[in-house]
């Protein structure tokens, strides 16, 4: 019986040639030559208070020209590490930017946005270094955590051939950093009425004494850590009378008991409102009259 062997054809091959387009410079003496120098750190502000407005800080880069053809060149920066121009620390965000004047009227981008925020200059071997300024902003309000915030940034120098961007043909990475302060804000609230920590705030009235008195007020507080409230009392946690009887009383922070005989100092952590509640005992063997005392209150951010 027949074996028929299967017939086979010889593969075909087909050889594709690929070419890729770079944009390169026609002769390598066209090529700038470019140092970026002085721009290793930029610290918009030595440290942010949240509650203090903007902080604007002034930097410098220096660029130098290596000899060679006249340069028209771009200078830009890019939106950092952490995108968007943002500074992070371990809790928390930063939000910041740079700018090319002092007016925050233009940001400072790179070669993905528009050329117009990018700073255009000409180097050659008579004017062979510049200085370039530029602001950094950190916009007020951000209640953040306190602490060191950072980021980095690129700077980047672009050649411009027959007014097309080339390159870059000089990169240098920067720090961006500055520190949070801790802050604090109080306001004591009242039989309803609410005023800043600040001098006279109000009056408790605690009612008849002689079965026992009692009364409370609210403190509210805001901050970006942990702080202290510290209390006094003018009468030594008493309150008196022009006829010189007294009553003793007993505070109370958020339930806590707290003595104020010698002052007192309660560790808080958080924003929040607490609560400030004076009681006394019965108080009907003393003398008829108008009981006080004044109570200082003070918030430091710890």
């Amino acid at each position: 019986m027949p074996i028929l062997a299967p017939l086979l054809r010889p593969a075909s091959a087909l050889a594709v040639s690929l070419l890729l387009s770079a944009p390169v410079f026609a002769k390598d003496k066209d090529r700038c030559e470019i140092d970026i120098k002085n721009i290793d750190r930029i610290e918009p502000t030595a440290e942010y208070d949240p509650y203090g407005g903007n902080a604007t800080g002034y930097h410098t880069v220096e660029l130098e020209h290596d000899d060679g053809p006249a340069c028209a060149l771009l200078l830009g920066i890019d939106d950092g590490n952490n995108g968007s121009r943002v500074m992070e620390s371990s809790k928390d965000r930063l939000v910041y930017d740079l700018y090319k004047d002092s007016r925050l009227g233009q940001r400072v981008g790179d070669i993905r946005g528009s050329e117009s925020n990018m700073f255009a200059l000409t180097l050659n071997s008579k004017n062979n270094d510049a200085s370039i300024q530029f602001f950094s902003n950190i916009p007020g309000g951000q209640l953040v955590a306190k602490g060191t915030y950072s980021d980095r940034v690129t700077v980047n120098v672009y050649q411009l051939l027959d007014g097309i961007p080339v390159g870059p043909i000089a990169s240098r990475t920067a720090q961006v950093r500055t520190k949070v302060r801790s802050v604090v804000s109080a306001s004591v609230i009242v039989d309803g009425v609410e005023r800043p920590l600040n001098g006279t705030v109000g009056t408790v009235d605690l009612g008849d004494l002689t079965r026992g008195g009692s009364g409370r007020f609210d403190l509210d507080i805001s901050g970006n850590g942990d702080y202290s409230l510290s209390l006094s009392s003018q009468n030594g946690g008493q309150l008196v009378t022009n006829g010189g009887g007294s009553i003793g009383y007993q505070l109370f922070v958020s339930g806590r008991a707290v003595s104020v005989a010698r002052g007192a100092n309660v560790d808080l952590g958080g924003a929040g409102r607490y609560e400030l509640r004076v009681e006394t005992g019965a108080a009907g063997q003393v003398l008829a009259g108008t009981y006080h005392d004044n109570l200082i209150l003070t918030i430091t951010a710890n």
